[in-house]
């Protein structure tokens, strides 16, 4: 770490600001995320923001809704498509469960893309894979915007 620069992890667990943000991250309760790309999501944040196991007394929790669009690109004379495109957009909200109140909340997007070929089951495959690597960049976009609250809230 470069001393004196005024720049520190915020995922490490050695000083008073890692420790607080890794403390609060960990009382999070994650609520159930509608459909299979949801669950992917919902398991992906648990192994991020509570890797030791769900909170036994947690202190917030975390609500996701899960918008996903499939759009066909680089159409063919013959109507047929070579390229598609998968957006997912999530939106959070990070809520105290004692008072209720909607602590953070935001809509992370991300995109991905495949190729479509001639087999149907390697194209499912291909959509799948490209679901999977949304959700996880959702996760890590989640995570890091939670602990960023959890940071500049550190009192």
């Amino acid at each position: 770490m470069a001393t004196g620069c005024g720049f520190q992890p915020l995922y490490s667990h050695g000083s008073d600001n890692s420790s607080h943000v890794l403390n609060q991250l960990s009382r999070i309760q994650i609520n159930p995320i509608e459909n299979r790309t949801g669950q992917i999501l919902r398991n992906l944040l648990q192994d991020k923001l509570t890797p030791l196991g769900v909170p036994s007394s947690p202190t917030y929790k975390l609500t996701i809704s899960l918008k996903e669009t499939r759009s066909d690109m680089a159409i063919l004379r013959d109507s047929t498509s070579t390229f598609a495109k998968v957006k997912m957009d999530a939106k959070y909200q990070l809520i105290n469960i004692e008072t209720k109140n909607v602590l953070d909340s935001g809509t992370v997007t991300s995109t991905t893309v495949f190729n479509i070929v001639s087999s149907e089951y390697a194209n499912l495959s291909a959509q799948k894979d490209a679901r999977r690597r949304t959700a996880r960049i959702i996760s890590d976009s989640v995570r890091e915007r939670l602990a960023l609250f959890f940071l500049k809230n550190y009192k």
